[in-house]
């Protein structure tokens, strides 16, 4: 069995690219520790640095089988599957080939019996999970970005002057310009400045635009070196998503909008443990409640240093490395 690992993963406009995101990370560093990584992707224009294989659009049954004609042809050692797609069955098909197994989730909707799985969430060490698996749980396995392993520990600024408002890569619900929108009447706004970031793919550019025209204090950041901005900025607005965990990673308060049904319980625990405040769903946004926690973090130091320390507590971008060695290490013992 060779050192062959195979990771199977898509990020586009439509689905997103946290799941590429953090394959992406996961595959960094089982490239350190010698693991020779390809990328089996619909997506292979949106991987850079790795061999990519590219999938056709089909059931799920015939890609099974092409799957594992390109496993068995490579001889991998290891088949790493980042997708929602995957049922009860494919996955067990999945775990039943002489190859290590593995699945990064974030639901819990089924009994797993591939050989691990994982699930670096907040939330994950309360979910029930079941199965054969070995679970690998809770932010001590959180796959994120090499910039943001081991971060400073940082304390927010007495004043807040800068504000960050960042909906990822794609914003698909076109969250950003009605967060604008709402932000215009805010008794505050003119005071503080807004930092926009503009995604790789939004399709909402032309709207965003038209709403900070004529707004000084408002910066757009076209697809910005996002670890720089955070750092940047004292406080921020974000989706409940993997940006959470980067904001809490750099010791910045989040008030938290959900934009996707997988967010929900990661905006209801950040705000459990402190690190966030969670403003619900966007298209139920309280324009009120949103001043109202703004209000809150720029008056309330100690709550800014508090929400700060817990995130830092809580994330320390260290889970990538974490889990590239436990798999490595189990691959080797099954040569």
């Amino acid at each position: 069995m060779n050192e062959i690992i195979a990771i199977r993963v898509d990020g586009n406009s439509e689905i997103g690219f946290g799941h590429l995101m953090r394959m992406k990370a996961l595959a960094r560093e089982l490239s350190k520790l010698g693991a020779e990584v390809i990328f089996l992707s619909r997506n292979p224009e949106n991987i850079e640095g790795y061999r990519v294989l590219q999938l056709d659009w089909q059931t799920g049954d015939e890609e099974d089988l092409r799957v594992e004609e390109i496993l068995m042809n490579m001889q991998a050692g290891m088949l790493i599957i980042d997708s929602y797609e995957y049922t009860q069955e494919r996955l067990d098909r999945m775990g039943q080939m002489a190859l290590l197994s593995v699945y990064v989730d974030d639901l819990n909707r089924q009994p797993f019996n591939t050989d691990f799985v994982i699930n670096g969430n907040l939330y994950a060490p309360g979910l029930p999970y079941r199965g054969k698996a070995r679970f690998l749980l809770g932010t001590k396995y959180l796959l994120m970005r090499e910039e943001f392993v081991g971060v400073s520990p940082r304390l927010p600024n007495r004043g807040v002057e800068h504000v960050l408002i960042t909906f990822g890569a794609a914003d698909m619900e076109n969250v950003t310009p009605e967060i604008l929108r709402a932000l215009k009447i805010y008794e505050h706004f003119k005071d503080l400045h807004w930092h926009v970031v503009i995604g790789p793919v939004f399709r909402n550019v032309a709207g965003i635009t038209a709403e900070t025209r004529d707004y000084p204090n408002v910066t757009l950041h076209y697809s910005p070196v996002i670890k720089d901005l955070i750092d940047f900025c004292d406080i921020s607005i974000s989706a409940a998503g993997s940006t959470t965990y980067e904001l809490a990673a750099c010791g910045v308060p989040a008030l938290l909008i959900i934009t996707a049904d997988n967010q929900v319980r990661l905006a209801q625990e950040a705000e459990r443990q402190g690190m966030a405040i969670n403003l619900g769903w966007y298209h139920e946004l309280d324009v009120a409640r949103l001043y109202s926690a703004l209000d809150k973090l720029i008056i309330n130091y100690e709550l800014r240093v508090q929400m700060a320390m817990h995130g830092q507590e809580l994330i320390d971008g260290r889970g990538a490395r974490r889990v590239a060695a436990i798999l490595v290490d189990e691959m080797r013992k099954n040569k």
